[in-house]
């Protein structure tokens, strides 16, 4: 059922292949979300051609996929159970293998980066925090940059290839290529924004 799906290895032992799997798959989603955002968001240029053609929209979006991946990296960050309820989690996967070892460390730095942005979900995306929301002054939330989800990301990364390599003599890859990401998005709006301005002119001139 899942042969072809990315992170299903048949090798890895019964008690975490499904899970190594979805977990695979959920953070494969949060590196191209992440990389689309920044290729979208993360330079001056773009953001300035976004908010000149359709700033409310582009607001839409960025908001929409900040939302996404702060709820993301807090199902990642997850305990093994909420409520009675098992989570999917890398603590999940990490539990399951046993005893300590270098994966146990790192999951260690890895919770400890997605406070933040678990802090976040939970007064402003999962719940909406009343003195957070109309005192903010009072109730500041914390700064996340570019570099902490970086490091958030790559760590999640480097749990699931150090799992996979204690079965396995191979490292996964979680950087998909696909067709038509935001620099394709950023270069057709250069060149509509181009068009317009060439059109803009001929009838300036046709007037004059």
């Amino acid at each position: 059922m899942f042969n072809d799906a990315f992170g299903y290895d048949p090798r890895l032992p019964d008690n975490i292949r499904e899970v190594f799997m979805w977990l695979c798959q959920d953070v494969v989603a949060l590196r191209s979300k992440w990389s689309f955002y920044l290729e979208l968001f993360g330079g001056q240029e773009n953001t300035e051609l976004l908010s000149e053609l359709a700033r409310a929209s582009f607001q839409i979006v960025e908001e929409s996929l900040r939302g996404d991946m702060t709820m993301a990296i807090s199902r990642l960050s997850d305990p093994p159970q909420s409520k009675g309820k098992d989570n999917l989690s890398l603590t999940t996967l990490v539990q399951r293998l046993g005893e300590p070892d270098d994966t146990t460390e790192m999951l260690k730095d890895f919770l400890e980066a997605c406070k933040p942005v678990r802090r976040y979900r939970n007064k402003r995306v999962g719940h909406n925090d009343l003195n957070t929301t109309i005192k903010p002054h009072d109730n500041p939330l914390p700064g996340i940059g570019r570099k902490h989800i970086d490091r958030i990301v790559q760590l999640a990364e480097q749990i699931l290839n150090l799992v996979y390599q204690r079965f396995v003599d191979v490292e996964l890859f979680f950087k998909p290529a696909y067709i038509g990401g935001a620099d394709a998005l950023i270069f057709w709006l250069k060149v509509a924004k181009e068009h317009e301005a060439t059109k803009r002119n001929a009838l300036l001139g046709n007037a004059a």
